[in-house]
């Protein structure tokens, strides 16, 4: 699978547990979980980057994020994961600009095809 990873990968999620998970199916992708220093930490987020990020942060909507790092980095592919997404919070991940809103699967297998269907929406957009 990392053949066809795009230039960076990078995880945002205050449940390390999720993130070490997500790790685990890829390799060399760069984690985030201090959910204090997000905002700071996506700033540097490289150029054409899938980002996977975690809906509830610290109690906080991530989704409120992404219309001001969508505005810095036009070309991020964003995805909203989430344990339980309703389809207000789908919709409004969509809206704010994200490629994408999941819930989070329940198993490795589950996340390996999920994370090659995510892969290839972000190639289909880079391409785009």
């Amino acid at each position: 699978m990392s053949a066809a990873l795009p230039a960076s990968i990078v995880i945002v999620d205050d449940e390390v547990d999720h993130a070490i998970v997500i790790r685990r199916v890829l390799a060399d992708v760069e984690v985030m979980t201090d959910p204090h220093q997000i905002e700071e930490r996506l700033a540097t987020v490289p150029w054409d980057a899938l980002l996977l990020i975690d809906r509830m942060l610290a109690g906080r909507q991530s989704i409120d994020l992404l219309p001001r790092l969508l505005e810095r980095h036009l070309d991020l592919s964003v995805v909203v994961l989430s344990a339980a997404l309703a389809d207000i919070d789908r919709d409004r991940a969509l809206a704010a600009g994200a490629l994408a809103a999941v819930e989070k699967p329940g198993s490795l297998d589950a996340w390996r095809a999920l994370l090659r269907e995510l892969l290839g929406l972000h190639r289909a957009r880079s391409v785009a």
